[in-house]
């Protein structure tokens, strides 16, 4: 299989990767709302439950989208898996910040499990990803800036607004052209 073969392949098998965004939407604006029921010294333990069911949401929209999670034949798959334990790693720099600086918790964790979108775009052939970076990294920061009485909330509702522009984003372009193109 040629690149571009893989490349199309974890395209149509992912349906345009709307999974993953559309996750990110669920888990993190819940994270927000929790935010606002829950006592502020919890914040950073409900950011971590709430990180953590990622995994099981995302399989279930996966399963509802009909999207494939990968295949042996597609290298693409694979590495897409591996940028996500690449990311995945940044726990090793979140646990002594919740540690040491809990106030830095959100901001780390808001940020730097976006990484593996710089991946996710080089896969798909599309500056989606690098998109969403940017602007996950602009909304988080802002809404830790401006909103110092509940940076948890407010940093997941800035996650969580990156997550559904990318939702838009993949959302608006046609696969199938591009493909053929």
């Amino acid at each position: 299989m040629t690149f571009e073969e893989m490349r199309a392949d974890f395209i149509r098998r992912r349906k345009g990767s709307l999974a993953l965004p559309i996750t990110g939407v669920i888990v993190y604006a819940t994270a927000a709302l929790l935010s606002l029921v829950v006592a502020r010294e919890w914040h950073n333990l409900v950011l971590t439950l709430c990180f953590w069911t990622i995994l099981p949401v995302g399989a279930l929209v996966m399963k509802l989208r009909g999207e494939e999670g990968g295949t042996p034949d597609n290298p693409l798959f694979k590495l897409s898996a591996y940028a996500r334990v690449m990311a995945l790693s940044t726990w090793a720099v979140h646990i002594p910040l919740w540690l040491y600086a809990p106030h830095l918790f959100p901001l780390s964790v808001g940020i730097l499990f976006a990484l593996h979108w710089v991946v996710f775009s080089w896969t798909l052939g599309h500056p989606v990803g690098f998109y969403h970076l940017g602007l996950r990294i602009a909304f988080v920061l802002l809404a830790w800036h401006l909103v110092p009485g509940n940076r948890m909330g407010a940093v997941s509702m800035g996650v969580a607004l990156a997550y559904l522009i990318s939702v838009m984003q993949l959302g608006r372009i046609d696969w199938d052209t591009r493909l053929r193109a």
